[in-house]
């Protein structure tokens, strides 16, 4: 009998996952999996988990939000196992799950854990030691991610992501950043930025069109939004992004490259996958090509 080892975060999105291990646990039995489950309890433990017993198992499956997913990843790659890893979305937003073509129904999930084909997905490298499954933001939409309070994402799901940021924008800053990729180099002060590896970020509030983005080609896509200079400027620089325009737009700076390098002053938050990334005025990210293999119906 096949072994699968399901990593639990009962804290993700509403709470309605460890309400479900049952059903998971059935299904897995159908399947034909022998299942062991593993509940979280602290930020970090999903990593641990898949660090130490990733490669004794057939099937590695994370249930909870993107952050969760990212935690099951950093740990396979820390222990250096190539075992296939499946995602049970269960969290607000789900954006890596709608980007990557999985349900958000976390029992139709379920079964395609068991019954799915692996796909080969690139993993970026936020240096010195941290991982990412689809996106490296700062700025305005990479505040909002891990600063709206989980009650509103519950509530209010994609929207909560738009409403807080609206709320804030009288606080938003311009961000002085340079930019280093693929021989050129930008600098300019920032609204937001993200690289990333999905054609959903932000809740939805920012999409890609399916032909821009490979999640196994070895490059990551970059959307920089510089400071809009005046009301007039914002307007046009929203329209082109609600229409994704990135490519086209004199609002919007779009890069495809393989290694970027931020450099910042004073030093600026980032997030990884809507989790807090540390704090630094330089940061190098890298594209590790086809990393790791998830599972996809």
């Amino acid at each position: 009998m096949r072994r699968l080892l399901l990593i639990v975060n009962p804290a993700s999105g509403t709470r309605q996952a460890r309400r479900l291990i049952p059903d998971f646990l059935g299904i897995f039995n159908e399947a034909g999996f022998l299942p062991s489950v593993c509940l979280t309890r602290r930020r970090g433990e999903a990593a641990s988990i898949a660090r130490e017993f990733g490669g004794e198992t057939d099937i590695v499956a994370a249930c909870g939000g993107d952050g969760t997913l990212n935690e099951v990843i950093s740990g396979m790659l820390a222990g250096g196992h190539a075992t296939p890893i499946g995602y049970i979305p269960a969290g607000s937003t789900n954006d890596f799950a709608t980007g990557f073509g999985l349900s958000t129904d976390m029992l139709q999930a379920c079964r395609d854990v068991v019954s799915g084909s692996p796909r080969e997905l690139d993993v970026g490298i936020f240096a010195p030691d941290r991982c990412f499954a689809y996106t490296a933001s700062f700025g305005l939409f990479a505040a909002v991610s891990h600063s709206t309070p989980q009650g509103a994402k519950n509530i209010l799901g994609h929207a909560a992501y738009v409403l807080e940021g609206i709320r804030s924008l009288a606080d938003v800053r311009p961000l002085h950043m340079k930019v280093s990729a693929g021989g050129r180099t930008w600098e300019d002060d920032y609204l937001f930025g993200t690289v990333c590896n999905s054609t959903i970020l932000g809740g939805g509030v920012l999409k890609l069109h399916e032909h821009q983005v490979h999640v196994s080609d070895g490059l990551f896509e970059s959307i920089l939004i510089p400071f809009p200079a005046d009301l007039g400027t914002l307007a046009r620089l929203l329209a082109d992004v609600r229409a994704r325009k990135y490519e086209d737009s004199p609002f919007v700076t779009f890069i495809r490259a393989a290694r970027f390098v931020f450099e910042s002053d004073p030093a600026i938050p980032w997030t990884l996958d809507g989790e807090k990334a540390p704090v630094a005025r330089v940061h190098e990210i890298r594209n590790l090509p086809r990393a790791v293999r998830v599972i996809c119906p």
